[in-house]
């Protein structure tokens, strides 16, 4: 089948949503409605961003201790490690990921009248309570309840993990009835955050020692994201641009619900995955390249080698805080920039770059990566080799991540726009999760 025919439903769809929209589409002002997503790209992952940038610190490292005592002046902190602090990092994990995959799959099948606005709002404030719960806890004493306060936390990161997989997921469908751009500015929103959180750790660390004062901080601010969440979108729903997409979105899927009676509504996603599973792989495998490497890998690539001593010109305290999280997030956030203006491949050709990205695991493996255990050799010594790898690397998640989704939502007919963003909200999600997994197989292979 030649490239001109494999895009015609897509074309297709673009083309007749233009001939529809040209001159009845009112316009977004200041690009108000593209900044509210934005937005909520942001609140989807800056509770839990702040959660697991403080975890080490906050949780591992302080309130997990048994007999714990901080010096509030320097810092410095002490105690005996638990069972908790030992292994709290592998309990988060599990308590955050598999609920968020689980809600996020059971958030596609149930229907709900009215649209996603009842599980937007729900999930923010769930989200909300659980930040509000993690706050009030700071500076109270849990010495003499470590195991209710460690059950406590657990259950409160499955439950904000579970409430933020439906607002994220949903987030997803209800971008996905907007113009072509509309979902990537979820994107761009998610690699802001990570930007803004990166700077946030390093000017912390700069201004104070204290990791209470720290915490605190990190979790008013999400909290004061969240609310700014709630309130855009009130504002969200009052603007004609967002009510004429989602009023024509509510049009063609009542067009087409008594066919979709008819057919049985499970036939409807069968068919929604089939037209959407070549853009969902494309999702699934950016994410989990991705996440195969970021952190859990790159972070560990040092500077100095075995034995070796630290030369690059950073300071080393903020080796890690550079090359791994605030150069991901800068190179990731300007690529999602750039999908938006340029796409290029077209959606029958994506998975070519997608697949090619596979390469980078085997590359990072073998650059100076837990350089004091592992087994296998360093084939690649350079730090500027690997400083440019992982510029591009992370370039690329940025950019193709937002074309996959984008080309996700319009790959099927516009009536199941929302059920098909909803399932990459899914793919991403899983391929986290498996890249998160496999992060630990590709350190049992170097170290092996």
């Amino acid at each position: 089948m030649s490239p001109g025919v494999e895009l015609q439903p897509l074309n297709k769809s673009r083309n007749v949503e233009a001939a529809e929209t040209e001159e009845t589409a009112p316009e977004d002002k200041r690009n108000l409605v593209f900044l509210i997503i934005c937005l909520h790209g942001i609140g989807v992952l800056m509770p839990w961003n702040m959660l697991i940038t403080i975890s080490y610190d906050y949780f591992e490292s302080y309130k997990m201790l048994a007999n714990s005592t901080i010096n509030l002046e320097t810092g410095a902190v002490t105690g005996d490690p638990t069972v908790y602090s030992s292994n709290f990092q592998s309990f988060q994990t599990i308590a955050s990921q598999v609920p968020n995959l689980l809600l996020n799959l059971l958030n596609i099948f149930i229907v709900v009248k009215g649209g996603l606005t009842g599980r937007i709002t729900v999930g923010l404030s769930i989200v909300a309570v659980c930040v509000i719960t993690t706050m009030a806890f700071i500076y109270v004493e849990t010495q003499t309840w470590l195991t209710s306060f460690f059950v406590l936390t657990i259950a409160t990161i499955i439950i904000l993990n579970g409430a933020n997989g439906v607002y994220q997921n949903s987030i997803f469908g209800l971008a996905s009835e907007l113009p072509f751009k509309y979902t990537n500015a979820v994107i761009i929103g998610n690699n802001l955050c990570g930007t803004f959180v990166t700077l946030l750790s390093m000017s912390t660390k700069a201004v104070t020692r204290n990791i209470l004062d720290r915490a605190f901080a990190y979790f008013s601010i999400a909290l004061i994201t969240l609310v700014f969440c709630f309130i855009s979108f009130l504002v969200l729903q009052k603007q004609r641009f967002y009510q004429f997409y989602s009023n024509r979105a509510e049009r063609q899927r009542a067009k087409h619900e008594e066919s979709a009676e008819n057919q049985g509504k499970l036939a409807t996603y069968i068919a929604t995955f089939k037209e959407a599973f070549p853009m969902l792989i494309n999702v699934f495998l950016v994410f989990f390249v991705t996440l195969s490497i970021f952190p859990g890998v790159m972070m560990y690539v040092k500077d100095e080698k075995k034995g070796g001593t630290y030369d690059f010109p950073l300071p080393q305290n903020y080796f890690m805080d550079v090359t791994t999280f605030l150069q991901f997030n800068v190179f990731a956030f300007i690529g999602s920039i750039v999908a938006g203006r340029k796409q290029w491949p077209c959606p029958n050709k994506l998975w070519i770059p997608v697949y090619l990205r596979l390469l980078y695991i085997p590359f990072f493996a073998f650059c100076n990566y837990l350089p004091e255990t592992r087994t296998w050799p360093v084939f690649f010594e350079s730090t500027w080799l690997f400083v440019i790898v992982a510029a591009s690397m992370s370039f690329g998640s940025g950019y193709f991540s937002g074309l996959a989704m984008m080309y996700t939502s319009k790959s099927v007919d516009p009536s199941r726009a929302q059920v098909a963003g909803m399932m990459a909200g899914f793919f991403l999600i899983s391929g986290i999760v498996s890249g998160l997994i496999f992060t630990m197989v590709i350190k049992a292979f170097v170290t092996a």
